[in-house]
């Protein structure tokens, strides 16, 4: 007797990962002389508040607090990113980041390395429309995903030259757009794994930091 084989086909469900648009865009104080950029925000599960920066376990505002001393009355909410930003006017800091558009690989990751780059964020536009920048802090440089390395990506999709050091960060460099030089430092994650550098990234962001 012949048998015959048995084909059984399985449906395995299919996930689209969604794409996600940044939360917070730029913000630009009329005062600005230093834009800082990050890659893009943690998981929305592990916010402190709804503006940059608001990991629980991110310690960007810590350094802005002691490059300043600065006390926060707040750390959670609202208020927690009105004085932060606060801050940022009063000391000229326009804030964004280098990604406009994402998926999360790894659905609930906040690892940069987790991150499928959809769209960059729009940085030499942004450049060219606030002509007082003339400093660009960079805040990650490991790994595939990082802010350097993406900026940087960016100036070369825009026709820009740059020069910049290959060394361990602080990361210094320079470009020029129509005709005003503008300097870059990439400096020590805030990231909460690197909080064991949280000395050396304080004394960079002092060195690099507009007073």
């Amino acid at each position: 007797m012949q048998l015959s084989a048995i084909v059984v086909k399985y449906h395995y469900p299919i996930f689209t990962l969604m794409i996600e648009t940044h939360p917070f865009g730029v913000y630009m104080p009329k005062s600005a002389t230093c834009l800082i950029l990050g890659t893009f925000p943690t998981h929305n599960k592990n916010w402190r508040f709804n503006s940059f920066y608001p990991g629980r376990n991110n310690f960007f505002w810590r350094l802005l607090g002691d490059v300043y001393t600065r006390t926060y009355q707040y750390t959670t909410g609202p208020e927690a990113a009105a004085e932060r930003l606060a801050l940022c006017t009063e000391k000229g800091l326009a804030l964004s980041d280098v990604i406009y558009k994402c998926r999360r690989i790894v659905g609930t990751s906040s690892k940069d390395s987790d991150l499928e780059i959809i769209e960059k964020m729009d940085n030499v536009s942004l450049l060219r429309k606030h002509p007082n920048i003339k400093r660009v802090i960079l805040t990650s440089s490991s790994g595939p995903v990082s802010a350097h390395k993406i900026f940087f990506e960016h100036l070369t999709e825009n026709g820009i030259g740059y020069m910049v050091s290959e060394s361990k960060p602080p990361i210094h460099g320079s470009f020029v757009l129509d005709g005003r030089t503008i300097e870059t430092h990439t400096l020590y994650s805030p990231s909460g794994t690197n909080i064991g550098r949280y000395a050396q990234a304080l004394q960079q962001y002092k060195n690099w930091l507009p007073s």
